[in-house]
């Protein structure tokens, strides 16, 4: 009898810790249905949220501030969120009320919070998983806060102010890499704008030559100068912003040998210089002279260089086709009005043939090379008309120069591909110098007086003396060439 008792009992106690385990394998699953079907939702909330925030930042663009919040909702309702229905709140702040937009006036910020019913887990006590995204979208990203970026997304560096240099702008600047000392500002030198921020972190080695003595100066008095991901909260931190000319338009170019003339030519459409060998490169289309040349938009197979001479170049679109544009020595001078480059390479940048690669030399592809004292005053078309009398009338106005999206890109700062205005460069250059995925330098006593000037580079380097102001930059006024809304967060 005793043996039997023993047998039940543990019969019984099997049982219990059977129905354990199926409670906690359906507890598990449940858990995981549950989940994945929360964050499938979190992500189609994300998608919500930003469409809402660039429905608001549009109206906000366009001037038509009571439809924020109607616009916004409307496009949030359309991807399947509904303030106050299903445990959905939505709220929409114009300006923004945190983040590093904060208090933007150009700016609209959208929050969504979910309390998402759950089903299995309902079954033991969790009856809701909750959850929350938000997005902010900038109605005119160029007036509110920057004309700096600085894209890539690591390394240290990214953007360097050495050895007696200062940049000065009437605006915010941006570095995306969150490198620790992506920012690096030494003794003697001084970086200043309204807003500075860095997703990483920055170095700045003893007294600057910023008002005070710093090493920065910012005028906007809202954030941390600079401000950092260093030490920030959740939801505070800067994060990358995006390339605010991600959806510029390059012009047509037509990549074959038949279009370049075979000897150097110049005319109405465009110059060439000399075809180096059959089928080949050209030699960059060149001024040396005593006198003065006028050149018209167009073409350039093998680029421009500028070694002697005063030149004026006509308005227009000028297609450097492998070559660049080189200035060099103080006896070269080149102006113009109402001027855009771009800048590609003599064969597509991504063309698979080896023979075609862009850097087996410079007139594959080079880069914009002013240097050695010469003088360049150019200035982009004014970005205004359109139907809305701001935005852009045409894709390239406000461009100064545009680097071909697939050109080669520069690894590290200081490596080939360099644009540089170096070696006691007097430049006036207003527009936009977009090199997204290349290096931009100021170097050894050169100078940047940029008017309505946005300089979008992957590295950013003044040193050796160099000072480069943006003073006249009203983004909002009609030269900006970023007339965009953008999510910004």
């Amino acid at each position: 009898m005793a043996v039997g008792k023993g047998r039940t009992k543990s019969r019984g106690l099997v049982t219990v810790m059977t129905t354990m385990a199926m409670l906690l394998l359906v507890a598990m699953a449940g858990m995981a249905l549950d989940t994945g079907n929360t964050l499938a939702r979190y992500r189609d909330a994300q998608t919500a949220a930003d469409a809402a925030a660039l429905a608001g930042a549009y109206e906000l663009f366009y001037g038509n501030t009571g439809s924020i919040n109607s616009s916004a909702t409307t496009a949030a309702s359309t991807n399947g969120y509904v303030d106050g229905v299903d445990g959905v709140s939505i709220t929409i702040n114009s300006p923004p009320t945190s983040g590093i937009y904060n208090g933007d006036a150009s700016s609209v910020e959208v929050i969504i919070d979910h309390q998402m019913p759950t089903s299995f887990l309902s079954t033991i006590g969790f009856t809701n998983l909750d959850y929350q995204v938000r997005a902010v979208a900038n109605g005119n990203v160029g007036s509110s806060r920057n004309c700096v970026y600085v894209l890539g997304s690591s390394g240290e560096n990214s953007l360097q102010v050495a050895s007696s240099s200062s940049l000065d702008t009437n605006c915010g600047i941006y570095v995306n890499s969150d490198n620790s000392d992506s920012l690096a500002v030494e003794s003697g030198s001084c970086l200043s704008g309204t807003s500075i921020t860095t997703v990483g972190g920055h170095t700045g080695a003893g007294s600057g030559s910023c008002s005070g003595g710093s090493n920065f100066e910012c005028s906007d008095g809202t954030l941390a100068c600079p401000y950092t991901g260093d030490g920030a909260s959740a939801g505070e931190e800067p994060i990358p912003v995006q390339d605010p000319l991600s959806g510029l338009t390059p012009p047509t170019v037509t990549y074959t040998a038949a279009s370049c003339p075979p000897d150097e030519t110049c005319d109405a459409s465009g110059c060439s210089g000399k075809e180096k060998d059959s089928g080949g490169p050209y030699e960059p289309y060149t001024v040396d002279t005593s006198g003065s040349e006028t050149l018209n938009p167009g073409t350039y197979c093998g680029g421009i260089l500028v070694k002697k001479g005063n030149v004026t170049l006509n308005p227009g679109v000028y297609i450097l086709r492998g070559g660049g544009l080189r200035v060099e020595g103080g006896d070269s001078n080149v102006t113009g009005a109402d001027v855009s480059f771009y800048n590609t390479c003599f064969w597509q940048c991504d063309d698979s043939d080896p023979d075609h690669d862009p850097e087996k030399g410079p007139e594959w592809y080079w880069t914009m090379d002013i240097n050695s004292s010469a003088t360049v005053n150019l200035a982009a078309p004014a970005c205004n008309g359109g139907a809305s009398g701001q935005e852009c009338a045409n894709d390239l106005d406000g461009i100064l120069f545009f680097s071909d999206r697939l050109a080669p890109e520069t690894d590290n700062p200081g490596d080939y591909p360099t644009n540089r205005i170096d070696s006691s460069v007097d430049a006036t250059l207003e527009g936009a110098i977009y090199v997204w995925n290349q290096h931009l330098k100021f170097h050894s006593g050169s100078g940047g007086s940029t008017s309505q000037t946005i300089l979008i580079s992957k590295f950013l380097e003044v040193t050796s003396g160099s000072n480069v102001s943006i003073d006249n930059f009203t983004g909002a006024g009609q030269s900006s060439p970023i007339k965009r809304v953008t999510l910004v967060e």
